[in-house]
């Protein structure tokens, strides 16, 4: 038994089978990685696309300290009297000013919340490339367990034979020749 030790590093032989076998995985994970990579790219700029949407510019909209400002403009009126009609145009002028930027915000507003509402009831593209990715992980993973079968068949047949051989005089001597 203590001729079956490899005493030199130059015996030691690894069939091109294994090497294929650890070749291709190593090719489908890279492939599997390099896809996986491409999605989260793809979903990390959906992510940033609507983060863009969802910024509301309120830069039009009537601050409070604008229409306080607006109010105190209002010429002082004497209140014991009836209210003019100059004083009446100018508060009705000031509420329709107010009332058009606020409802011109609402509008972008609504067609923002339109555009969001339409574009929510429509599945991503990228939802069919991760189910396609998923199922040929899936496909990967069966294969694998496959050939991790036929590969402990074929190395079980081989120790048969092997054993099978060494019964015989001149095979074991070949295999302490050769291996």
């Amino acid at each position: 038994m203590t001729d079956d030790v490899v005493d030199q590093l130059k015996k030691v032989q690894v069939s091109k089978l294994t090497l294929g076998l650890v070749g291709s995985i190593i090719a489908v994970s890279a492939v599997v990685t390099w896809n996986a990579a491409q999605v989260a790219s793809r979903i990390d700029q959906l992510e940033h696309s609507v983060a863009d949407i969802e910024v509301v510019d309120t830069s039009n909209l009537v601050t409070s300290a604008q229409l306080l400002a607006a109010i105190q403009a209002i010429p002082e009126v004497d209140l014991s009297g009836l209210a003019t009609t100059d004083m009446v145009e100018s508060l009705v002028a000031i509420e329709q000013a107010a009332y058009e930027d606020v409802s011109d915000d609402l509008e972008d507003l609504q067609a923002s919340v339109a555009a969001l509402l339409l574009d929510a009831d429509r599945e991503p593209e990228w939802v069919d490339e991760i189910e396609a990715i998923e199922e040929f992980a899936e496909y990967v993973h069966q294969r694998l367990e496959e050939i991790g079968w036929e590969l402990g068949d074929l190395w079980w047949r081989t120790d048969l034979a092997e054993q099978a051989c060494r019964t015989r005089q001149w095979c074991d001597n070949w295999y302490d020749e050769n291996w």
